[in-house]
């Protein structure tokens, strides 16, 4: 749980997951589906998609994570996993749509119909389940998260760390990120955050011939785009646009390797 709630963290940091979520609440407003193009004014379906969406993106995009996290940890299959996901996010989701309703409405008399409740669970759960299953299946497979400009070469057998990071994330390792008891994993495919120490995580990397080059920073020169100087000093920029800062004790051993 406290793996999937980090994880999420990093999700929440980057800006086209916000732009993503804009964009459709834009659009929604002015489409009108569900009938609330003839029920509500634009300002007031600003206010319903503004509030459904986002609540329900997040609550959905937590639980798709936990999904791939217990596929991970308790090698359950990914499509069960994923249905039980599904089907815990209908009634956060049932209460998003009816808190955006009351915030649309001014919270009028009316806004919290008890009868329609069961109606608008059961209309709602092929949606929910439905769309989980289709993000999970794409992710299993690999069609999201890919980067065509750079190739995974294939390992013949994963390490520890390896074995811990989501199967959509692969096993192309790019750097790592001390944070506490933490380390933040960037492969060629996204990110995840992972339950152990910077220096246990190098020791289990050492087939990679990866390089320390800060004291929260590790590297694999083999995505290594070139060297600059930021204004901390000498950085690494990596084939997937990580700047890593290079310590000045490290300056040394990075020259001799690249």
């Amino acid at each position: 749980m406290s793996l999937a709630l980090r994880q999420l963290q990093v999700t929440l940091t980057r800006p086209v997951f916000w732009i993503v979520i804009c964009a459709v609440v834009v659009l929604t407003a002015m489409a009108g589906p569900y009938y609330t193009l003839e029920r509500l004014s634009f300002p007031e379906r600003l206010v319903y998609w503004g509030t459904a969406l986002p609540l329900s993106a997040l609550t959905m995009t937590f639980l798709s994570i936990l999904t791939y996290r217990l596929t991970d940890n308790m090698s359950l299959n990914w499509v069960f996993v994923a249905v039980l996901a599904g089907l815990a996010g209908v009634l956060p989701v049932v209460g998003s749509v009816y808190l955006s309703e009351g915030m649309a409405t001014g919270f009028a008399a009316g806004w919290l119909d008890g009868v329609g409740f069961l109606h608008l669970t059961m209309y709602i759960v092929p949606s929910v389940v439905g769309v989980t299953l289709v993000i999970n299946a794409l992710f299993e497979f690999g069609v999201l998260g890919q980067q065509s400009a750079v190739s995974e070469p294939a390992l013949p057998k994963p390490t520890l760390l390896q074995s811990k990071l989501p199967h959509h994330l692969g096993t192309a390792i790019v750097t790592l990120q001390a944070q506490d008891h933490y380390v933040e994993v960037t492969t060629l495919k996204g990110r995840a955050t992972v339950l152990m120490r910077l220096g246990d995580a190098i020791r289990d990397l050492e087939p990679l011939g990866g390089l320390q080059v800060h004291r929260s920073w590790w590297v694999n020169p083999a995505y290594v785009r070139r060297i600059e100087t930021g204004k901390s000093g000498q950085e690494l920029v990596m084939q997937t646009g990580i700047n890593v800062p290079v310590g000045r004790s490290f300056r040394k051993a990075v020259k001799d390797v690249l």
